[in-house]
């Protein structure tokens, strides 16, 4: 089994080694586990630094028939569309430490051995959790989101990065967006007299019914009268979509990423429509280190609703450079801990 060195798929499961023990200040049975950029709270003495371990990131859907997870149970159990049931790993926080994903000494998974770095979730079992279509998309989902056209929504966690951030420094050019916490959508612009627009979810293509909330935007600001073939990523996010944690009123598209011919379109070349709907960009300084740009993000407050706790900020190459560490994307993400702990 090799060590995976962070950021060219988003890999749920990979083996690694401790690379820090620290204390818990007012804790005695439990400290701080590092691995790559993430902390993980373990039983004093249960680990130390140079030791083997699989780790698990967070929203990895442990089985709970393999016995190794069974302990995770009274944690809490989700039912997948299989049947089979599962723990999700979520942030937590214990004696004021950040807790993100979960270590086992590699010794535990014997039958790892000679599997290939990539195919450890695979091997174990372990999916990413994605909740269940949505009650209120019965009937309208078309097919599969068409990963053949552009990637999902999906950037790579800057925590995951430890190993290749220093180079993303040096060879990008690099600012920042507000991530909004609302509904991913994709739209692609077919040019097609009777189906001009499509339109997708962050795991699904939709049927474009002129009822869904996603295409009565795509009417408001008539994207499908921008070039054939553009392709335009953004989050729905307002009134009736993910209980609104900005509270705004309405509902709005904040426009994050435009792609034509299978690549970014730099931000200075949007069309002008599409200009004028992008997230929000901050002033910011491009971090120097992940753990900087980790605790940059804690506790800041939204540009679109202010007063209230951001998602985080999602950090963009200027003129749309994609880099295989971030498997081929042009951007990276870092999230804020205490908005994940409010709002899981």
């Amino acid at each position: 089994m090799t060590q995976t060195s962070g950021g060219e798929v988003r890999r749920l499961v990979s083996a690694e080694v401790i690379a820090e023990i620290g204390p818990i200040e007012g804790a005695d049975a439990i400290e701080r586990a590092r691995v790559r950029g993430w902390d993980v709270v373990v039983k004093k003495g249960e680990m130390a630094v140079g030791e083997e371990v699989v780790y698990f990131e967070i929203d990895s859907a442990l089985p709970l028939s393999d016995d190794r997870f069974a302990f995770l149970e009274p944690r809490g159990a989700k039912t997948l569309g299989d049947g089979s049931k599962v723990h999700v790993l979520k942030t937590a926080k214990l004696r004021g430490q950040y807790s993100q994903g979960l270590v086992l000494p590699l010794a535990a998974f014997p039958d790892l051995a000679g599997v290939d770095s990539g195919g450890l979730a695979e091997a174990l079992g372990v999916v990413k959790y994605e909740p269940p279509i949505p009650t209120s998309l019965s009937g309208q989902v078309r097919g599969v989101f068409p990963a053949h056209l552009v990637k999902k929504t999906d950037a790579e966690r800057v925590q995951n990065l430890t190993e290749v951030y220093d180079r993303l420094l040096a060879e990008g050019s690099w600012f920042a967006t507000e991530k909004i916490d609302g509904s991913s959508v994709t739209y692609v612009v077919t040019g097609d007299a009777e189906d001009p627009i499509r339109i997708c979810s962050r795991n699904w293509e939709l049927e474009p019914k002129p009822e869904l909330t996603g295409m009565k935007i795509a009417q408001r600001y008539d994207l499908a009268a921008l070039p054939q073939g553009t392709i335009v990523q953004g989050e729905l996010y307002g009134e009736g979509i993910q209980a609104n944690p900005l509270r705004v009123k309405g509902v709005a598209l904040a426009v994050f990423g435009v792609f034509r011919d299978g690549a970014a379109v730099p931000r200075d070349e949007w069309p002008e429509r599409l200009a004028a709907l992008s997230a929000p960009v901050l002033d910011w300084e491009v971090p120097r280190t992940v753990r900087e740009a980790v605790d940059q993000v804690d506790g800041m407050t939204s540009v679109i609703a202010p007063g209230r706790k951001a998602e985080g900020v999602v950090w963009h190459e200027r003129s749309g450079k994609s880099f295989a560490e971030l498997d081929g994307r042009s951007c990276w993400k870092a999230i804020s801990n205490r908005y994940l702990m409010k709002n899981g």
